[in-house]
């Protein structure tokens, strides 16, 4: 057995009933969550690899578990188009249990990436098949109207680091998946315009703040990511 038919194996051992990925079935701090990030990456892995069906089910796993959190989604916008601070007790989680359910312990939970990433990878995916993965429409709608109002939010990194500053990395990812949103063709139009607009101020943000030489590890500094 190679390498990667080994590591495909394990993948589809593991993969819940539910379609998540999780983090690892044996480590004290993962064991039970599943991250949208890590598992677009996995997701992404076994499409290439010809494994549609663990891949569309992850995909659909994020869209119910983002799609489940419309009503949150809607009332944080609107917190924040009325002026008022948004906590970062109140986002989204950047984890869920395989169910899908927020976790009750606490973790360095607003972290947006992983929203762009499930997004991106979905795309990938659709592209990749042909074919729309059934299901995700409201999922992806909620993820976008989300990234569209907070992509310039500080938040954690993917280290779970530093909530004070906005990453490039993390605006890189948003970047990439609301780009994916649109190409999905499954927002309405003032959502679509909403998350152009976006991209574009993060391309120009990133242009002006965010590169030294390199790509930097958040805006403003010239140090790297790593």
């Amino acid at each position: 057995m190679t390498l990667v038919s080994h590591s495909l194996d394990v993948i589809k051992r593991f993969q819940s009933s539910s379609g998540a990925y999780p983090a690892s079935p044996t480590f004290s701090a993962y064991r039970g969550y599943s991250w949208l990030r890590d598992g677009a990456f996995i997701a992404e892995g076994v499409s290439r690899h010809g494994d549609r069906g663990g891949a569309e089910a992850f995909y659909q796993w994020c869209a119910r578990v983002v799609g489940d959190r419309a009503g949150q989604v809607d009332s944080l916008v609107a917190q924040a188009e009325r002026g008022e601070a948004v906590s970062v007790a109140e986002m989204l989680p950047t984890r869920f249990t395989l169910d899908g359910v927020d976790g009750d312990d606490e973790w360095w939970d607003f972290q947006l990436d992983g929203y762009g990433t499930w997004l991106w990878g979905l795309r990938e995916h659709c592209v990749r098949y042909g074919a729309a993965v059934p299901g995700t429409e409201k999922g992806v709608r909620t993820a976008a109207r989300y990234l569209t109002a907070f992509w310039n939010t500080p938040c954690y990194d993917w280290w779970e680091e530093h909530v004070e500053q906005r990453h490039v990395a993390t605006l890189g990812s948003v970047h990439a998946g609301l780009r994916a949103a649109v190409a999905l063709e499954v927002l309405s139009p003032q959502e679509s315009a909403a998350a152009v607009e976006a991209v574009e101020g993060i391309a120009a943000l990133v242009a002006a703040e965010g590169v030294s030489r390199h790509l930097t590890k958040w805006l403003g500094t010239d140090a790297v990511d790593g």
